[in-house]
């Protein structure tokens, strides 16, 4: 028996039979919440309905089984269906047959990307966005899938991927927008956006305590959903159509090795951002219960995830905020809650595609406003602009680029800006002018403290790596200082902030040398640390400045100063 439990997952072996009831109440609740979803983010990549299905079951079943999240719900999310709209539009037409072979390979090539970042241990390229970035990124993106909805909100296909685009064709289509599709659209939408204000007061005041009524509401879709395919059959409204019924034919389209290669970029980008959410779900549900994640365990199993919604029909996939927060607020315990959702799934794909056939679009389009409409959010702009100017432009620019060039391009600069941000700020590092504190053996900025220097003597302390990228203007800052303080006889560079240096900072410290030696300057070194000390000595460093490196910053004050200046 313990050899057949071993291969199953941690949770099967750790099971509690008092957990039964949450994750079963978790797993049919997630499953109401996700058949809407799953419906409207197909149509939002630009895929048939049964796609969002097929990229559902997968999924879930993959990761019961290889991801460590106990209430984690992958599947089709806004984001990753309007990058894989994004994509995909500039290889082939939507809804045709190379546009689906394209989105299986899409998901293939993500996935496969995941999955050997997560062997290769690389859970931290996460961080090649930085969070203003990624918060200028996730709220452009969400008022882009807001606009873009508008247009099957009343009934009209506006192509595009991005603002300029979409504002052209709406207003090419001014005249064809059609009352019945605005009006069932409309009212779906103020009955979700209704329930979302008023429903928790209306629920509670029943008696329903609040995490219930907030469960209950998080389905309202379903309720929209079953209001829309009551419509009487004289509406003229677009639906949905005919769904296939089961499970898709097991196939996967060959496509030309160019193909791939174009794919392969945008694929990476789509890993990464999938990446960034999903881990980002997982340990805030982690917190709740004081656990901990493992980033690259996280990566295989979402590749894992990725490959198989790609086997199955469907396109990439990612942990999703609003889906694993229901399941956990709903009970689920363990991965098995995944599993009832899967199983739930499926008996929608035997049993009731009929029934969907008559979903009109104007509602899909509703739910998809309704779910997004909470991510238009400027708090981080604010409170960037507040903490780091730096950020806040970083900000802006990453929200304009996404809403000017579309998402695709948007992300590629968005990772641009954070780099360009990060090598900018270090380019130019904080350099402080150094005092002792009278009685103490600290030494503090001379600007915000009062203290005690030497006279010539100028104590300078650089707070950051030294490198290519700032090594010159290091240089320089130094340089000016040492010229606007007249009488200067000594230098001390403190090193406390400075924990590598390459090449170009090596060659910088000796031509920094040799010019303070001209001006009949000598430059000392304090506060080295072990593996700075290391550099110095392969690199012949250390020779040059024998008798010139100091231990601390008072140890360099008391070999500079006379008998009578270092007493305390």
């Amino acid at each position: 028996m313990a050899a057949l439990i071993s291969l199953f997952p941690g949770w099967v072996g750790a099971y509690r039979r008092h957990w039964l009831a949450g994750d079963l109440t978790a797993g049919v609740v997630v499953t109401l919440l996700l058949i809407p979803q799953s419906l409207a983010y197909a149509l939002l990549a630009g895929l048939p309905v049964q796609a969002g299905l097929y990229a559902s079951v997968a999924p879930l079943l993959v990761y019961a089984f290889s991801g460590r999240g106990y209430a984690q719900s992958v599947g089709p999310m806004a984001l990753t269906s309007l990058l894989t709209a994004a994509t995909l539009s500039r290889f082939a037409e939507s809804g045709s047959s190379d546009y689906l072979a394209l989105a299986l390979w899409l998901a293939i090539l993500s996935g496969l990307m995941l999955l050997a970042m997560g062997m290769a241990r690389l859970g931290f390229i996460a961080d090649l966005l930085s969070e203003p970035v990624l918060a200028a990124f996730t709220t452009a993106s969400a008022l882009l899938i807001v606009l873009s909805q508008l247009g099957p909100l009343a009934g009209l296909h506006l192509p595009g991927n991005s603002l300029p685009q979409w504002l052209l064709a709406a207003w090419q289509q001014a005249a064809a927008w059609q009352a019945s599709s605005l009006w069932v659209g409309a009212s779906a939408l103020a009955l979700l956006l209704g329930l979302r204000r008023r429903g928790p007061a209306v629920l509670q005041s029943l008696g329903m305590s609040t995490a219930v009524a907030s469960v209950l509401l998080r389905i309202a879709p379903v309720l929209a959903m079953l209001a829309g395919m009551l419509l009487p059959p004289g509406w003229q409204v677009p639906v949905v159509g005919p769904v296939p019924a089961g499970l898709p034919v097991a196939a996967l389209p060959l496509i030309p090795l160019s193909r791939l290669a174009d794919l392969a970029m945008p694929a990476f980008f789509i890993a990464l951002i999938n990446y960034v959410q999903s881990l980002s779900v997982a340990q805030l549900l982690a917190a709740r219960r004081q656990e901990s994640v493992d980033p690259d365990r996280e990566l295989v199993a979402l590749g894992l995830c990725n490959i198989a919604a790609g086997l199955a029909g469907g396109f990439p996939v990612t942990g999703g905020l609003s889906r694993s927060v229901v399941n956990a607020d709903a009970g689920a315990n363990s991965q098995l809650a995944s599993l009832v959702t899967a199983a739930g799934m499926l008996l929608l794909m035997f049993l009731a595609t009929g029934a969907l056939a008559r979903l009109p679009l104007p509602v899909l389009a509703a739910t998809i406003i309704a779910s997004l409409l909470s991510m238009l959010k400027v708090a981080s702009l604010r409170r960037a602009w507040l903490a780091e100017r730096a950020d806040a432009v970083a900000w802006l620019l990453t929200f304009g680029l996404v809403l000017l060039l579309g998402v695709d391009s948007g992300i590629m600069a968005g990772v641009l800006v954070s780099l360009a941000t990060l090598l900018w700020r270090s380019s130019r590092p904080h350099i402080a002018v150094l005092g002792r504190v009278p009685g103490t053996h600290h030494f503090r900025n001379c600007l915000r403290h009062t203290v005690e220097c030497l006279p010539g003597v100028l104590l300078l302390r650089v707070d950051e790596s030294l490198y290519f990228g700032n090594a010159r203007q290091v240089r320089q800052a130094l340089l000016s200082r040492v010229g606007q303080q007249g009488g200067v006889r000594q230098v001390v560079l403190v090193m406390s902030a400075v924990n590598r240096v390459d090449t170009t900072a090596l060659t910088m410290l000796e031509g920094l040398d040799l010019a303070l030696q001209q001006a009949g300057v000598e430059l000392h070194l304090a506060e080295i640390k072990g593996p700075v000390t290391d550099i110095l000595q392969r690199a012949g460093l250390a020779a040059r400045f024998a008798g010139r490196v100091h231990l601390s910053t008072q140890a360099a004050w008391q070999s500079l100063a006379g008998p009578a200046d270092y007493q305390i």
